[in-house]
């Protein structure tokens, strides 16, 4: 069926496309804006909520061609994306009346049989085919081919025997069509389903759970009944709830069971072909499930949703009347405003003067007639002048609605309304929300989420306050907890919400709001933590899952317990239970990342933190320099002359191999985080370096620098871009053009007075002259726009100084350089971030970020280099972070404690977890570490002392590596001993703690041929 299917699916699908096309190219044309407006509201929730890859597309772009269709633009791609959900949405529908026994042949009866079945079929996006089979305007052969295919598929579909359809058979299908790469884009739809049973089971949904809603059901019981997924998809949590509620009466079968399970099984999405998808799925299982115990359920309705969960509703009070103000993110783009007002009269509901509303609009009432009527009919009692503003501003955007084709929207506000009467309504709400980080996300949805989410507001990132340390704070956030949030809205007071979600939610800077709320607001039920384990959660992927399950109320009494699930690399599980309250790292700030371990190993870190002194109290963690741009600054040496002062490396650009002549003076040994191990690091690689290695300040010619520095161009409010060798200095400018032209000119002719000479080449092109040497070339240029002048300074002949080869690679790179995001434009172009003489001081105790165990080494700052035949600054880049501690005794004694078996097992109870069962070993991870206070105060191992001074030698400097890695061979035990003597923990409970981190991720993660794992976010 699979084969056929699909080479029927593509005759389709290229009839869909080829009149999207000519629609898009034929505006012109009566029904083109109409269908087109369809395609717009299609698009712009797409651009909201869904990043598509460019392996998505590039996937798509390979379906076309085998339909010998060229996708030349980015507007063809969208168009041929709405073809293919398109035809599935004709499927879908096909496939449901099919089963319903309402099976079409033609589309102008299939259209019938839609309009016939709106309390299923409501109008969606995707109907815009009935539009173009109509359309007499059409290009006649384009039109003749979309009717033959579409009315071919039906035929075929209703020839077919589709007894035994179901969700698995029609999933083979869909897979068929898109690939693997789109549907990871738009968001995988198939949660496997043993993992939404594990879901289900968490939030105690059983049988007897089933039959007790059922009771309250039967007995009129109109709240606190649903169960809820606000994310649905294409329904699979819906799905297997049904069939839970079909297994829970083994005894009996309700003769109203379903309409019971319509009644209170619930949808929502944004995605209207994810709704679709979701009715079909529903209605084949209540069927089949039916079916199977001797009797026909065929429903007449399905409470699946086309609306945004995450949408605000705020009903305000005014002094006669109320008003209903409905927010909706996808409406900024779609009619210029996010929210629409709806008054309420005293005598009629919000929905009702919507529903008036809209009447008025597409029958062309008058609308001044129209406010009287509404006044008179339903605001008797309220003051005229007091409610008709708003009245009319309702009739008003309901116009703009109704002229720009955008009729849609009356659905998804109507849908949206209805949602709102399920918040404090529902016993359970379960799913799997999607996971989009934040830049993945619109602006507009950005913004709406912070302005009405208040786990998502600024300030809402836990923030541990290191006396020392400093953690970057960007306010980066998930989507998924804007959806734990909502979804804990929809609960009523007692109602339990269970959610497969991503488990950085647990640890990561940007949940500490969430996590302080459910620590104190809610009773936390059970947590299953896939952190470290591989879990195949869509068909082709899989994912570090968390499953938390929440009950809608404070602890019944300070002593509750949650019941906790940890799997390892290795998918071995650890069950235990922990009290609520012992949950967060630091029992003083309930925002502090969660410890998800056995009690006594618990138990242990809070010992630890009353005896210890936080790492990121004492030290500054840093990490190392970053330069945006590896592949060409970062290479192998392949020779080095400091007599001639040249040195040659081999660059990987673009995966090619280039051989680059620099300055020898600028090269220099760089370590990655790969390089570092326990008391070793081996960096094999060489960095160019264009900074000052006396103060690492960038260098920078200061002739050049001064001009810049006087022009303004270094200064706030200007904006860098560059063009082969030459960077473009952008400023604004609030006077006219020609007098900006002029100040522009008269401040280069300044220069004079610096002690430069001007000559002028041009009527704004300059050359910048200093005892007779040229510094630089200046030309200018001016542009209006929007009543604002805009001045760009082109400059030409930036150098490093005395480095003329490594001046001409740069340049080859100006525009790429000064695109980083970290680029600022008081920078030279070829600056590298995050450099400062605080990171090159003695001693510095480095590690590196992602390993399976914390392994620090000591980082001298300069080092023979054989190559070169002289000393050498050592560069540690991003991906090693270290602390410098002055003292060579306390800088040893740290060495040897961060790679104790004590510290590397206790740091991965809080540190965010990636694949292979590594860690994130970064400024805000190890800055948590305890450290024990008379380590820090030197009163501990001083065995260590001796050491130093052994080999001590006035020639040479000491080697804290091997002198490290020679005391913890000699005194591992004995160092051992003191610490937990020192630290008051027994020697069983230290025991424990070591086994339980080496069980986390010693064992090997589980192989599985064919899974694509998915891509680990950064911080």
């Amino acid at each position: 069926m699979s084969r056929g299917t699909t080479r029927l699916s593509h005759n389709v699908i290229k009839a869909l496309y080829q009149v999207l096309d000519w629609y898009n190219n034929n505006r012109s044309v009566s029904n083109s804006q109409r269908v087109l407006r369809f395609y717009s509201i299609w698009k712009e929730l797409h651009a909201l909520s869904i990043n598509i890859s460019k392996e998505g597309w590039d996937a798509l772009e390979n379906i076309a061609g085998i339909l010998s269709i060229q996708l030349t633009n980015t507007e063809r791609r969208w168009l041929f994306l709405y073809s293919i959900e398109t035809y599935l949405n004709i499927f879908i529908r096909s496939i449901a009346l099919s089963k319903l026994g309402s099976a079409k042949q033609n589309i102008n009866d299939f259209y019938k049989e839609i309009n016939n079945r709106r309390g299923i079929f409501e109008p969606n996006v995707f109907e815009w085919i009935f539009d173009a089979v109509q359309d007499n305007n059409l290009d006649p052969n384009l039109r003749r081919q979309l009717i033959e295919s579409l009315n071919t598929m039906l035929e075929v579909i209703y020839n077919l025997d589709l007894t035994h359809v179901t969700f698995d058979i029609f999933r083979e299908i869909y897979q068929n069509i898109l690939p693997r790469e789109i549907r990871r884009s738009l968001g995988e739809f198939y949660t496997r389903e043993d993992i939404v049973r594990e879901v289900l089971q968490s939030a105690n949904l059983d049988s007897n759970a089933v039959i007790k809603l059922y009771n309250e059901w039967n007995k009129g019981r109109k709240s606190g009944i649903y169960i809820l997924d606000p994310a649905c998809g294409s329904g699979t949590f819906l799905i297997e709830t049904i069939k839970l509620i079909f297994n829970s009466f083994t005894d009996w079968i309700p003769s109203d069971i379903c309409n019971f399970i319509t009644d209170i099984i619930v949808g929502i999405d944004i995605n209207p072909f994810a709704v679709e998808m979701a009715k079909l799925n529903v209605i084949l299982t209540i069927m089949r499930e039916s079916s199977k115990r001797g009797f026909g359920c065929i429903p007449n309705e399905v409470k699946i949703y086309w609306a945004d969960s995450l949408a605000r509703i705020k009903n305000s009070e005014k002094l006669y009347y109320k008003v209903l103000t409905i927010n909706i993110p996808a409406l900024t783009q779609i009619i210029g405003k996010e929210s629409i007002s709806i008054p309420m009269c005293p005598d009629a509901s919000f929905k009702e003067i919507l529903d008036k509303t809209w009447e008025a609009v597409i029958s062309g009432t008058n609308r001044d007639a129209f406010i009287s009527d509404i006044v008179e009919r339903f605001c008797a009692s309220v003051p005229r002048d007091a409610i008709i503003k708003d009245i009319a501003e309702l009739y008003d955007t309901m116009k703009k609605i109704h002229e720009s084709g955008n009729s849609r929207i009356l659905n998804l506000l109507m849908n949206t309304i209805t949602v709102q009467s399920l918040v404090n309504s529902c016993a359970y709400v379960i799913g799997n929300p999607p996971w989009v980080r934040i830049r993945e996300l619109s602006p507009y949805v950005r913004n709406y989420l912070r302005n009405n989410y208040s786990w998502l507001q600024r300030g809402s990132a836990y923030n541990p306050n290191f006396k020392r340390t400093k953690v970057p704070f960007r306010e980066q956030f998930d989507y998924s907890v804007a959806f734990l949030e909502r979804g804990l809205e929809f609960l009523s007071d007692g109602g339990i919400l269970s959610y497969v979600i991503t488990s950085k939610i647990i640890r990561t800077l940007y949940a500490g709001k969430m996590r302080e709320d459910l620590l104190t607001k809610y009773t936390i039920i059970r947590i299953i933590d896939y952190s470290l384990h591989r879990v195949p959660l869509f068909q082709d992927v899989v994912n570090y899952p968390l499953v938390i399950s929440v009950q809608k109320s404070k602890p019944s009494s300070s002593s509750h317990t949650v019941n906790i699930t940890v799997y390892n690399t290795g998918g071995q599980p650890k069950n235990f239970t922990l009290n609520q309250n012992e949950l967060p790292l630091d029992l003083n700030d309930k925002q502090s990342p969660w410890i998800l371990a056995p009690p006594p190993v618990s138990k242990i870190v809070r010992t630890l933190y009353q005896k210890s002194i936080r790492l990121g109290d004492v030290y500054e963690v840093m990490m190392g320099v970053k330069t945006s741009l590896n592949d060409i600054y970062i290479g192998n040496l392949v020779n080095c002359n400091a007599k001639n002062n040249i040195a040659r490396l081999e660059l990987k650009i673009n995966n090619q191999s280039q051989y680059i002549d620099v300055e020898e003076f600028l090269v220099h040994p760089v370590v990655r985080g790969e390089d570092i191990d326990p008391f070793k690091f081996a960096g094999t690689e060489y960095i160019i370096f264009p900074h000052d290695t006396a103060n690492f300040e960038p260098l920078w010619d200061n002739d050049q620098k001064i001009i810049l520095q006087t022009l303004g161009l270094l200064g706030s409010g200007v904006s860098v871009d560059a063009s082969g060798g030459i960077v473009k200095y952008v400023k604004e400018c609030e006077d006219n053009c020609n007098k900006c032209l002029n100040n522009a000119n008269n401040v280069i002719q300044s220069l004079s007075n610096l002690g430069f000479n001007i000559t002028k080449l041009s009527n704004q092109t300059y050359r910048i002259l200093k005892n007779n040497q040229l510094i630089l070339e200046i030309g200018i240029e001016a542009a209006s726009k929007h009543n604002t002048c805009t001045i760009e300074f082109n400059i030409i002949g930036l150098k490093i100084p005395n480095a003329p080869k490594a001046t001409a690679h740069f340049r080859n790179y100006f525009k790429n350089l000064v695109k980083r995001d970290d680029y600022r434009n008081n920078l030279s172009p070829w600056a590298i971030f995050r450099v400062s003489g605080d990171k090159f001081r003695e001693y510095r105790i480095a590690w590196q970020e992602m390993s399976r165990h914390l392994e620090t080494a000591y980082l001298p700052v300069k080092i023979w280099d054989n190559k070169c035949n002289k000393d050498k600054v050592l560069i540690p880049i991003q991906t090693v972070y270290f602390i410098v501690e002055e003292n060579i005794i306390k800088a040893l004694k740290l060495l040897l404690y961060l790679n104790s078996d004590l510290a590397r097992n206790l740091i991965k109870l809080w540190a965010w977890s990636a694949r292979g069962g590594t860690y994130r070993h970064t400024s805000y991870t190890v800055g948590h570490l305890p450290i024990p206070l008379p380590l820090i105060e030197c009163n501990m191992w001083n065995l260590i002392n001796n050491y130093i001074d052994k080999n001590k030698s006035a020639d040479k400097a000491l080697d804290l590596n091997s002198i490290g890695n020679e005391i913890l061979n000699k005194h591992k035990d004995e160092l051992a001993n003191e610490l937990l003597e020192v630290l008051n923990i027994n020697k069983d409970d230290y025991e424990l703690l070591v086994e339980y981190g080496e069980w986390l991720n010693e064992i090997a993660p589980i192989e599985e041929e064919g899974i694509e794992e998915e891509e680990i976010e950064e911080e």
